[in-house]
């Protein structure tokens, strides 16, 4: 990988923290309780076959807070 090629990378990483911050913030109050878009989110994803370990990693919440929308 050349120096172009590593900066456009790093660029990208940084495009997609900052989209994940974004996903996390309106998922989330500051209390850590999901918002009615983190619940959305949550219905989605077990519609469409998401693990529940995978959505709580991504939304940076426990299986166990996860487990209620995936029943």
């Amino acid at each position: 990988m050349n120096g172009v090629a590593v900066r456009r990378w790093i660029k990208q990483l940084e495009a997609d923290q900052d989209v994940l911050k974004q996903l996390r913030a309106d998922a989330k109050t500051e209390g850590g309780k999901l918002t009615q878009f983190g619940r959305d989110v949550l219905w989605a994803a077990k519609k469409n076959g998401i693990k529940r370990a995978d959505m709580a990693r991504l939304l940076d919440i426990t299986q166990g807070a996860v487990t209620p929308y995936y029943k």
